[in-house]
């Protein structure tokens, strides 16, 4: 008998060395940046573990921040020459990125099959492409949507149509603001997303096709907003400048307001960050729309670095986010519904209530007349338009203005001088 257990011992010792081992010097070392909350992070951080444990040739250096400082951090690290080999990017910003040559073009890889896209469609790999090259991959379809406190609305006997108009959600920002105190930061938030939210409603967009100019010439589309905005704050349920006491836009749900625009595939971060019973709709339509300001869209992409001298294992990591069923049962639809038809097939059957709801959200988005059709992505220069609009904004908003019509005229001219001026410049 110890004889047998000896030989067995040196017979598996013998099959231990024989099995292909990958020492830390012949990895394959990536670097990987990603934005989101914590229940992203901890999500992400175990598809990459799964991801190594399939791909033990290679090893992800893992890097993150949450949106605000996101766009700071990728920015120095590109102009320090530390472009991350793989990074999260958003639509906003993909054409500016691309055509600075800082994104690998990806149609190689696809035409090879390296990065099996043939369970996606055409149109969601649009959304990834800059002048008919493909950039980015999308991690998922999502949509901008009115998360509110159900909670709140229960308690009050108060329900909201899927698809509200702007007349229904000031009435129940009204009655939500004289029973609970919580106002409304979505009426007073005159952002270039508010903007854009309104223009589609007259199927019109932010910028023109080729953004040259504003897609609109009219100032009463931005007066109509500030005004909407003033007169939130002077009837007391809309939120004062300066009042807001949250730190974070998980604390203002809790503290300060009963609604917010988010993104549909938030849904599970604001539950586990509030612990409160949050739901969503629709973007509140004006009354007088003629298209939805709901639109579906990429949730983000996955981008490759043109600098990048790991493309082969970083198309690998792409593939795996894209198609392994492994990694939809570890993230589920936290980066939104796959885009692959068999991976969204997969997670159907195992989703937990959120993502059910995330799920049917997209389906009723999806159907005709509940979305309006995707427009190009924003110019290089999108950054100084919404900054300028943010400055005349907070100037309303702060009474410091008067004539809103002028003002709104005065933002028109300069907004087009600045993308006049990018366009002359390419």
């Amino acid at each position: 008998m110890k004889r047998f257990l000896t030989l067995l011992l040196a017979a598996l010792l013998i099959c231990a060395l024989a099995m292909p081992t990958v020492s830390a010097e012949e990895k394959t070392q990536l670097t990987i940046l990603w934005w989101g909350s914590q229940t992203r992070h901890d999500l992400t951080v175990a598809m990459i573990e799964k991801f190594e444990e399939k791909y033990p040739e290679i090893d992800l250096v893992m890097d993150y921040s949450d949106w605000g400082g996101y766009w700071t951090k990728l920015a120095a690290q590109v102009a320090g020459g530390q472009t991350p080999d793989i990074f999260q990017m958003d639509y906003a910003y993909l054409a500016q990125y691309a055509t600075n040559n800082v994104l690998a073009p990806l149609d190689e890889y696809m035409a090879s099959g390296a990065l099996d896209v043939s369970n996606v469609s055409e149109n969601i790999i649009k959304t990834g492409q800059v002048k008919g090259v493909t950039y980015a991959i999308s991690t998922g379809t999502n949509a901008p949507v009115m998360m509110y406190r159900r909670d709140v609305l229960n308690d009050l006997g108060i329900e909201i149509p899927m698809t509200p108009t702007l007349t229904e959600y000031k009435e129940i920002s009204k009655k939500v603001a004289e029973a609970t105190g919580l106002r409304s930061t979505f009426i007073t938030d005159c952002s270039a997303d508010i903007l854009r939210f309104r223009l589609r409603n007259y199927g019109l967009n932010l910028y023109n096709d080729d953004a040259s100019a504003l897609g609109f010439d009219d100032p009463q589309y931005i007066v109509d907003m500030w005004q909407d905005a003033l007169d939130a704050q002077h009837e007391g349920w809309g939120m004062i400048p300066g009042e807001e006491t949250a730190a974070t836009a998980f604390d203002s749900m809790v503290n300060d307001s009963w609604s917010r625009f988010q993104n549909s595939n938030e849904l599970a971060a604001y539950r586990d960050a509030t612990g409160l019973d949050i739901s969503m709709v629709q973007i509140p339509n004006l009354d007088d729309a003629t298209a939805s300001a709901t639109y579906l869209k990429p949730s983000m992409f996955w981008c490759v670095a043109q600098q990048s001298e790991k493309k082969d294992a970083a198309i690998k990591f792409l593939n795996f986010f894209t198609n392994d069923p492994d990694c939809f049962d570890i993230i589920g639809v936290e980066r939104a519904i796959p885009i692959s038809s068999e991976m969204r097939a997969h997670v159907s059957g195992n989703l937990d209530e959120v993502g059910q709801q995330v799920a049917a959200f997209i389906e009723y988005a999806s159907q005709p007349g509940n979305a309006s059709p995707l427009m190009n992505p924003d110019p290089t220069v999108h950054s100084q338009v919404a900054e300028l609009l943010g400055q005349y904004s907070e100037q309303v908003r702060y009474e410091m203005i008067d004539d809103l019509l002028g003002t709104a005229q005065q933002f028109i001219e300069e907004a087009n001088a600045i993308l006049a001026a990018a366009q002359a410049a390419q």
